[in-house]
């Protein structure tokens, strides 16, 4: 099987006890049926163990976790199942976190979850050193599932070739919010839809840029509709206190007076350029990573749009999260990026929720030459 690994794969080890979060608390720990039957036939004070805290509703499997961690995370911030028994009595997620392996059937890529701090150290080291994300190509056998139940090959390959295509929109000065890369999303989308060609991104090259205005209404939108939840309390202290932050800052003032939130909005974005090095190709890195983890997504569900404006969407309210999180602070320093990244990256996902919800009407393109328009959004 042919495999590709994305640049920083080979370079990440677990930092064990030294995470800063971990990622034994915080998730409920799902169990693969295999262990499942291995913990079943555990015996001794072990296996009884294993049965009390283990709970299955419907097909899931999982461990208790009332109190938001795995129960075998230990007080020195390690795990015992692996400290006793090694890591062939662990569940499968967690000997492979936070390795994404995807298996497309046609091939295989590889590349780390940035809910993980270490990851999200590489991920910042390759952006400050400006070095791509690419996939190295290498063949050998692979124990995990097809993620997929497409079979056109033609399409996946187009898939692959315009993930490539974007990314060189990036690089050619095409920022994370620009509508050049909405409108392929949009038009790619009508074209599987009515059986047309695809279209190319680089089709979509204009020497004028327009851009999403992730303007206070559709950040409240993505915010209370999908990233927030009340028990962000419990299972990441740091996310809570930053989410807390964005609703007395943005959502409580916005209702009271839209202007000022507007006014505070720019402070937060200013305060992430002015502290962060290197902060707009931060940005434009972080939504070239979203593209290279999930662009190929499409391939199960054609949804262009969704996923294209989704990784807009992710980018433009970590810059506000990195926002909150910096001000009255002198610096921050990789190690803070890490964090914020990983624990955002964990919320990040249910973002997808607020977008298949009507999106708020003054959702605008902020055009630098031009009148505003209605914006290509799903």
């Amino acid at each position: 099987m042919l495999i590709k690994r994305i640049s920083i794969y080979q370079e990440f080890h677990c930092i064990g006890a030294d995470c800063p979060v971990s990622c034994c608390r915080g998730w409920k720990i799902p169990i693969n049926h295999e262990i499942y039957l291995k913990y079943l036939h555990q015996k001794g004070l072990f296996g009884a163990v294993l049965k009390l805290l283990m709970i299955k509703k419907e097909d899931l499997v999982s461990f208790r976790n009332s109190l938001k961690r795995c129960p075998f995370w230990g007080l020195d911030h390690l795990c015992t199942i692996q400290k006793k028994y090694g890591t062939d009595y662990m569940p499968l997620v967690c000997v492979q976190f936070p390795r994404q392996l995807y298996h497309l059937d046609f091939f295989c890529e590889e590349t780390l979850y940035l809910a993980c701090p270490e990851a999200a150290r590489l991920f910042l080291k390759s952006v400050e050193e400006n070095q791509p994300f690419l996939f190295e190509e290498t063949t050998g056998e692979v124990h995990y599932p097809v993620h997929t139940t497409n079979d056109d090959e033609a399409f996946l390959n187009y898939l692959v070739k315009s993930r490539t295509e974007l990314i060189e929109l990036l690089y050619q000065g095409f920022e994370f919010d620009c509508t050049a890369i909405q409108h392929y999303g949009r038009d790619a989308q009508n074209a599987c839809l009515s059986k047309l060609p695809l279209p190319s991104p680089l089709d979509y090259f204009s020497e004028t840029q327009e851009y999403i205005l992730f303007d206070c209404a559709l950040l409240n939108h993505l915010f209370l509709n999908g990233f927030y939840h009340p028990m962000l309390r419990k299972s990441s202290p740091l996310l809570f206190k930053l989410c807390k932050k964005y609703i007395n800052n943005i959502c409580n003032l916005f209702k009271r007076n839209p202007k000022a939130a507007e006014k505070k909005r720019s402070e937060l974005i200013r305060t992430f350029q002015n502290k962060v090095p290197n902060s707009d190709r931060l940005l434009n890195r972080y939504f070239e990573y979203y593209l290279q983890t999930n662009f190929l997504d499409i391939f199960e569900d054609y949804s262009f749009s969704k996923h294209v404006f989704l990784g807009a969407a992710k980018t433009a309210m970590l810059q506000i999260f990195i926002g909150l999180y910096a001000e009255n602070k002198k610096a921050v320093t990789n190690e803070d990026l890490s964090t914020i990244i990983a624990v955002f990256e964990r919320r990040a996902p249910q973002i997808e929720d607020a977008i298949k919800i009507s999106l708020p009407s003054s959702t605008r393109i902020r055009s630098v030459t031009g009148p505003r328009i209605t914006p290509p959004i799903p």
